[in-house]
């Protein structure tokens, strides 16, 4: 195995300077490529206040499965009312988790345009505190029965989620500088035979 002192490895990489400037120019091209093809995706979350009679009864893990649920899925595409929209593809764009230590219920929704985020989170929001007010029998403000309240509706969002183009672009560059870097470090053989 061969062994190179820094000034070595510099003066390498500096005869190689041809090789870095393409890697790193590949890997700025296949950035932007990779952020133009992904989908663009806006995120809007609205925030539901679950309630009870005894608030220690509340389970906010079950509280995020009811309102991830097939049945409230139904429910929201139903208000929805979007043709081209499927119960499936309402399941795999909303998400909703808990905020620990609390008893708030965050309803995530991701869509293409800032406009179809809101509508999505808000109606999810909105499915899953119907669905808990018609599968409790008792009577609102009894101990076992659990309500809630939108607390802070969805707000349309100002840009996609997820990384930008200038991120995507960046990593992508500094990867192909270095995947050229490690080539350009390798040893070649000259024709006497010897490494350079």
């Amino acid at each position: 195995m061969e062994t190179l002192t820094l000034t070595e490895l510099a003066a390498r990489l500096a005869r190689r300077w041809r090789m870095l400037l393409t890697g790193t120019l590949v890997g700025l091209l296949v950035g932007v490529a990779v952020h133009l093809a992904l989908p663009t995706r806006y995120q809007a979350t609205a925030v539901v206040l679950v309630d009870a009679g005894d608030p220690s009864r509340v389970d906010m893990a079950a509280e995020a499965a009811v309102a991830s649920s097939r049945r409230v899925s139904t429910e929201a595409l139903d208000a929805l009312g979007e043709p081209g929209l499927t119960v499936r593809a309402l399941e795999r764009s909303t998400d909703a988790t808990t905020v620990e230590q609390s008893r708030l219920l965050r309803v995530s929704c991701a869509a293409a345009d800032p406009r179809s985020a809101v509508r999505g989170a808000d109606a999810v929001a909105q499915a899953y505190l119907a669905v808990r007010a018609l599968e409790q029998p008792d009577a609102p403000g009894s101990p076992g029965r659990v309500d809630g309240q939108v607390v802070d509706p969805a707000r349309t969002p100002l840009s996609p989620s997820g990384p930008g183009a200038v991120p995507t672009a960046l990593a992508a560059t500094v990867l192909g500088l270095l995947l050229a870097a490690t080539v350009a470090a390798a040893p070649t053989r000259t024709r006497g035979g010897r490494a350079s």
